[in-house]
């Protein structure tokens, strides 16, 4: 039987949204690397020619799978891209 789990409700002082939950620590020595990587990010979704709709959706998913993360969500889409290429 799945467990369920009590989740505070909204006007409970212990509610946070869960992309708050799930993120990780504020590393103030990562902030600089967030913000860079975070315009790098804001450019590439900012495109918008056509061909290149198939990388803006996998980075949205890089993005939305890693909250909080974007130097993480930016590597793996790197990641995933040189895979494909490497692959093709």
């Amino acid at each position: 039987m799945p467990r369920t789990i009590a989740r505070p409700s909204k006007s409970s002082p212990d509610f946070r949204p869960q992309e708050y939950r799930r993120s990780p620590a504020v590393d103030p020595d990562l902030e600089p690397l967030r913000r860079q990587v975070s315009t790098i990010i804001d450019a590439i979704l900012s495109d918008t020619k056509p061909e290149e709709a198939h990388v803006r959706e996998k980075l949205r998913w890089h993005v939305a799978n890693n909250p909080g993360q974007p130097e993480k969500a930016l590597l793996n889409h790197l990641l995933s891209v040189s895979v494909e290429q490497e692959a093709g």
